[in-house]
């Protein structure tokens, strides 16, 4: 909404104010001077007539000196004002000055309104401080001679000085308040008022002598004014290539579009002599971005969905530069503007356009086109580098933000928490750190589908950072675990308050579609410093005390010592399977694939198993999840790795051309000297590329989708085939498929085992199957345990399956066993 600006605060308002003022101190000033020395004597017409004419033709005929968006105005008018001080009455001399200057700015150069009202008080000041100083130098009686002289000169010096103090003070008020930085190269006129002074002493001499000199003076006049205004021009013209060449520098340097826009508006304003400026660049989306300059520098930026196709300045979008004259009969009530193309990045192109000319040019013309097509040539290359370089900081802040924040919850991560709480620790901040865990989460995703857990998980923390405020951190570490950082908690009490007051919020039901879901939840809360002073501590004991507060049903605890002999079979896991992993204990199995159409095994997915000698069987569903968070996921695959490239190329030996599958886990695609590993292993066991296929899941990409393409992009480049696991129960596998490297994607159990029963099961996998052949993939389908679920798969076109119907997972010599006596039947 637009507000309307009243009194002092309108541009205009302020310069008639100062006006105003200058001609009341005029007036002030005479009428002082009029009380102390009297009415002046009848005064002789002819010199006064002469004077006034001289005034008028001097104003009306000035030289403009332009300084950025602002002018002052040079003429000959010190020659008449010299005679007029060596020979008329103060008084009489402002009078005729006055009605001379308006004849000359109102007729000749045709100002009106606030400008004019400001020059006629400005020559006021100027005629009244030129005779102030001048009697103040020289006292009542002028002398006679160089010293005379010398008094005219300062006091023509002195009085120029203030009028150019005066002009600059109205340019501040009126436009731009940095114009008094300006004032110095304004004062470049100083010589032309030396020059123009001493010739009205000379002719003030000349005249004395012989009244004829007269006419002399008029042609001295004439060609000063020619030489000094030929002198402008030139200057002003290298000027304008110095600010040419002050544009291009401060275009360099890494700014961003918006800096780059500023700087062009304001340069286009200030070298075209234009009111308004406006760039539009196209903008995502098919939106563009509208930024205008007008006024006191005043900087707007807007968005439109759609520019107006009437609009004068629409040719230069098409490559056409557009000039308006004043006059023209323009779509769009401007009164005259440029506007001229600005081609950008990726073929697009924007349009830089100025409007409405200021009073100091008559209009805009050809030589001002050229100089703005040469300023948008300028604009052009440092807004596309700007554009660039915006791109480059988004990318730059998606990944700090990925690195930093979960994709799915958009809550802080592990490395954020962590980082955030060593910050607090650091200053001597007293903290809490607590440890979530959602009881049975597990059971939702297995019965409702990983879409539905998703969900759960973004309202359980959307309901914790509402519930929690502004008296803490909430932060999601992946799975079901949620984390909760309060400073300047001092006592147990506090936290366990603050602990009840969350697992009280978890209990409301929690509304997905038509169902009602518990989010039920295990709190373990470690404080500092009574429980650690850094974050890995602090997490490591909140993580203690939440497994006993789950294995307890307590729902809230806080961390003791005890608490670490609570859980001796978990850290004793840890150990074992550590101590495992290094003697090679667990054992790689192998589950084979079966082509739908040949009904050959055309490969076998290694499948990790541990055999605990004192707990027995480990379900991978536990070991897992135990080696991703202690760290020993990396050998573990690399374990499963080796084992399965050796049983391959066994297996291809002995004459079966079978591939083998390996599922890397989710931090391994963070790891950038994985394709290296996976060659030099290749090599080891001479297996080709093609014979290895790794299986990814879509969280292993979601962590950081650019740095997890740069590796899955290397290990195409090696030949070895890519494939997507549990496809269907992501949240964006859609969107992501068609920009991986991918030879397979893998229909997920879930919807596979009941096919046979439910239609919309069958419908799923009838749609995944059609999309991962419009995309040119192999499409696997896992959790066949029937002859019936096989017989609906090959009808949709699945090209491969596995699963207990086909074959258990099998021990690496039973797996070769089996594979023999199923080729000989065959």
């Amino acid at each position: 909404m637009m507000t309307k600006v009243r009194g002092w605060g309108r541009p205009d308002a302020r310069v008639a104010t100062l006006s105003l003022w200058l001609g009341v101190a005029t007036v002030a000033a005479h009428a002082l001077r009029v009380r102390t020395v009297g009415l002046p004597a009848a005064p002789d017409v002819v010199p006064l007539a002469i004077l006034l004419v001289a005034f008028a033709l001097t104003e009306g005929f000035a030289i403009h000196v332009r300084v950025r968006r602002g002018g002052h105005a040079m003429s000959l008018s010190e020659i008449p004002m010299v005679l007029g001080l060596l020979s008329v009455d103060p008084t009489l001399l402002l009078c005729v000055r006055l009605i001379g200057g308006v004849v000359g700015l109102s007729v000749l150069r045709r100002q009106r309104g606030v400008k004019l009202g400001f020059n006629i008080a400005l020559l006021g000041v100027q005629t009244t401080a030129a005779t102030v100083l001048l009697r103040m130098l020289a006292g009542p009686v002028l002398p006679s001679g160089p010293q005379e002289w010398l008094y005219v000169l300062i006091a023509m010096l002195l009085s120029d000085v203030i009028a150019a103090v005066l002009v600059t003070a109205v340019i501040a008020l009126h436009d731009d308040p940095s114009e008094w930085r300006r004032l110095p190269s304004t004062l470049r006129g100083l010589p032309l008022v030396a020059i123009t002074t001493s010739i009205g002493l000379i002719s003030a001499l000349a005249i004395e002598r012989d009244a004829r000199a007269i006419a002399l003076l008029a042609v001295v006049c004439a060609v000063t004014y020619r030489a000094y205004r030929a002198f402008v021009h030139q200057s002003q013209g290298h000027q304008q290539v110095e600010e040419l060449y002050a544009f291009t520098r401060a275009l360099d340097g890494p700014l961003d579009t918006r800096g780059v826009a500023r700087i062009v508006l304001e340069q286009a304003r200030d070298q075209l002599r234009a009111e308004r400026a406006e760039l539009i660049i196209p903008d995502a989306g098919g939106a563009h971005v509208r930024l205008r300059m007008h006024g006191a520098n005043i900087f707007e930026i807007g968005t439109a969905e759609a520019l107006p196709e009437t609009a004068w300045w629409q040719p230069a979008r098409g490559g056409e530069p557009v000039l308006v004259a004043k006059g023209s009969r323009v779509i769009g009530s401007v009164e005259d503007g440029i506007a001229v193309p600005v081609p950008l990045n990726d073929g697009e192109s924007g349009v830089l356009l100025v409007a409405d000319s200021l009073p100091d040019i008559p209009t805009f013309g050809e030589q001002h086109v050229r100089l703005f097509q040469a300023l948008a040539n300028h604009a052009s290359l440092s807004l596309t580098k700007a554009r660039l370089l915006d791109d480059l900081r988004r990318e730059v802040a998606q990944k700090e933000h990925l690195a930093n924040y979960d994709p799915l919850t958009g809550l802080p991560n592990r490395q954020r928490f962590q980082a955030l709480t060593d910050r607090l620790r650091s200053a001597g901040t007293p903290v809490a750190v607590l440890l979530m865990d959602l009881d049975r989460f597990k059971d939702v995703n297995d019965a409702l589908g990983h879409d539905v857990g998703d969900q759960l998980l973004r309202l359980v923390g959307e309901r914790l950072q509402e519930r929690l405020g502004d008296r803490g951190t909430v932060a999601r570490f992946g799975g079901d675990e949620f984390a909760v950082l309060l400073p300047n908690i001092r006592t147990r009490e506090v936290a366990i308050a603050v602990g009840d007051d969350l697992g009280a919020a978890m209990e409301h039901p929690i509304p997905i579609g038509h169902l009602r879901l518990n989010a039920r939840c295990s709190i373990g809360i470690a404080l500092a410093p009574e429980h650690g002073h850094d974050a890995k501590t602090l997490i490591q004991r909140a993580d203690v005390a939440m497994y006993v507060a789950k294995t307890t049903h307590t729902g809230v605890r806080v961390y003791t010592s005890d608490d670490d002999r609570n859980s001796p079979r978990r850290l004793a896991m840890v150990a074992d399977l550590r101590e495992a992993i290094q003697r090679h204990d667990l054992v790689v199995v192998f589950q084979p694939k079966l082509s739908t159409a040949t009904g050959a095994v055309v490969g076998a997915e290694a499948l990790a198993r541990w055999h605990h000698p004192e707990h027995g069987f480990v379900p991978p569903d536990e070991f897992i999840p135990l080696a991703e968070h202690s760290g020993l996921i990396r050998p573990l695959t690399l374990h499963v790795l080796e084992v399965s490239l050796r049983r391959c190329a066994a297996w291809r030996r002995a004459g079966h051309d079978i591939h083998v599958a390996v599922n890397l886990s989710p931090n391994s695609l963070q790891e950038s000297d994985l394709p290296d590993i996976v060659a030099r292993l290749l090599g080891q066991a001479g297996v080709p590329a093609s014979a290895l296929t790794l299986e990814i899941t879509e969280s292993s990409i979601m962590a950081d989708p650019t740095g997890a393409l740069v590796i899955l992009d290397r290990l195409h480049a090696l030949g070895v085939k890519l494939a997507i696991d549990d496809f269907g129960t992501g949240y964006s596998s859609l969107g992501r498929l068609r920009e991986l490297p991918i030879h397979e994607m893998k229909i997920d159990r879930s919807f596979v085992q009941r096919i046979a029963v439910d239609h919309r099961d069958r419908a799923v996998v009838r749609s995944a199957v059609q999309l991962g052949h419009a995309l040119d993939l192999m499409v696997v389908a896992e959790g066949v345990e029937d002859e019936e679920t096989l017989h609906h798969l090959r009808q949709e076109g699945c090209n491969l399956v596995q699963g207990f119907y086909i074959s258990k997972p099998l021990p690496a010599d039973e797996f070769a066993n089996w594979l023999s006596a199923r080729v000989g039947v065959a």
